[in-house]
């Protein structure tokens, strides 16, 4: 018996609500940040069906290919259909692009506390400058629970204040061990 539903938590829901949000044009990046923010607020955990996460994060543009090698062109309204082949060939760089978009931002590609730890604090400033994005920034500093302002709005002061709250973190858990 397979299962029909996934779980969803943490920054995989985060993405997955902003990849349905995506799909209204009239919905700005503003608003649909405020309510993600909001979501994640009021929801702990989401279930959703199987195949509907992956086809959140297509939606509007054209999908990988598909298991049996036809392509598939996932629309809004959550229908497949067979892809034009030229527009799913394009070029090198158009596919690359595409497979970007639909690979949602992991918070964890980077521990910023073992960085910080084994190769010091150019490094994990090296690392977290390659994000390049602020709201992937804040969410890699909400899930490895490293505390930074709200108000924070370029990648610099967000990368700075991620690292200065791993350097904290790294200082009072030597304090608790009694070491120096």
């Amino acid at each position: 018996m397979t299962r029909r539903t996934k779980a969803l938590s943490g920054a995989s829901q985060d993405a997955y609500f902003r990849r349905v949000l995506k799909s209204f044009p009239d919905v700005g990046e503003e608003a649909r940040e405020r309510i993600v923010r909001r979501l994640r607020g009021e929801i702990a955990q989401l279930r959703v069906r199987q195949g509907a996460h992956e086809a959140a994060g297509a939606v509007g543009e054209s999908a990988a290919e598909a298991g049996n090698g036809e392509a598939i062109e996932v629309h809004a309204g959550g229908s497949a259909a067979p892809a034009d082949r030229e527009t799913m060939a394009g070029s090198p760089s158009r596919r690359a692009a595409v497979a970007t978009a639909a690979e949602p931002f992991d918070p964890f590609a980077i521990n910023v506390i073992v960085v910080l730890r084994t190769a010091g604090k150019d490094a994990a400033l090296k690392a977290l400058n390659g994000i390049g994005d602020a709201d992937n920034l804040r969410l890699l500093a909400r899930e490895q629970r490293l505390s930074v302002d709200d108000d924070l709005s370029t990648t610099e002061a967000l990368t700075a204040a991620i690292v200065a709250a791993a350097e904290r973190r790294i200082a009072n858990r030597r304090a608790a061990a009694g070491g120096h």
